[in-house]
């Protein structure tokens, strides 16, 4: 497990090097966190939706725009190059597993880029008025369990994302893989739409999949619209969902290294 962790440090040292990319995501989430506050608050013409108020939803919002960088899909900055170029092959000869490596890789990657962009929108967003900034967490007890739930979300969204690793072996198109992955997590994990929006059928449908444990969870907790009861549980299905996709994810990539074929000489 050290070899992982020191993989996983060695790309979270790495990413902390690129403060402008960073300084540009702050100005990018902060105008999309405005904007989709603005447009909600018109759709959203009375206090509420079915209990989901607009300084909740402003809040829901400006939690999405901080960690924005931890629960994006993508793919780790390696791995498609890897794949497509046919460097893939020096990593059969390793004595180290390359889904864990790919793994740890993301997961330090959007560790560092989340620990560089999420405190200044905090606290500009702590400084809007009323149901246009962030609030402070119903309870400690919440804020405690947002932490834990939002850290289990980054890791499901990096194990969720490695199924576009998957598609890049089958396809040999990380852009279009990453794609599919990332819209699809998008639409049904509340990134585009927040879960409290939509439908009550569509609602329940979405609990029985994995993308609203990412980011949904962790930011209904933290505004109170989960209880702390609830909370334990949902938390308990999202840990049991990480298990699932990341075993998953071996035995799909497992798959794909097996009928690998290089060609070039």
């Amino acid at each position: 497990m050290s070899k992982y962790y020191g993989i996983f440090k060695m790309q979270f040292k790495g990413e902390l090097q690129y403060r402008a990319k960073a300084l540009s995501g702050i100005a990018t989430q902060f105008f999309w966190g405005l904007m989709y506050i603005y447009l909600y608050t018109a759709f959203m013409s009375s206090s509420s939706v079915d209990g989901f108020t607009l300084s909740q939803m402003a809040s829901y919002i400006w939690l999405g725009q901080s960690f924005f960088a931890l629960r994006y899909m993508g793919m780790p900055k390696h791995a498609s190059d890897e794949i497509v170029n046919g460097n893939v092959c020096y990593k059969f000869i390793r004595p180290i597993n390359i889904y864990n490596q790919w793994y740890f890789e993301y997961l330090g990657e959007k560790l560092a880029a989340t620990l560089l962009r999420f405190f200044p929108i905090i606290v500009i967003s702590v400084l809007l008025p009323t149901n246009y900034g962030l609030s402070m967490a119903v309870s400690g007890s919440a804020f405690i369990l947002f932490l834990i739930s939002l850290f289990i979300g980054g890791m499901l969204c990096v194990s969720i994302s490695m199924f576009s690793v998957y598609l890049t072996f089958v396809t040999q198109s990380p852009k279009g893989s990453a794609a599919v992955i990332s819209t699809i997590a998008g639409l049904l994990g509340g990134s585009l739409i927040p879960i409290p929006l939509m439908p009550s059928s569509i609602q329940y449908a979405l609990n029985f999949l994995p993308f609203r444990y990412i980011s949904d969870l962790p930011f209904r907790i933290y505004i109170g619209n989960i209880g702390i009861n609830d909370a334990l549980i949902q938390i308990g299905i999202s840990i049991l969902w990480l298990a699932i996709t990341i075993l998953l994810g071996q035995l799909l990539i497992r798959k794909s290294l097996k009928k690998t074929v290089i060609q070039g000489g």
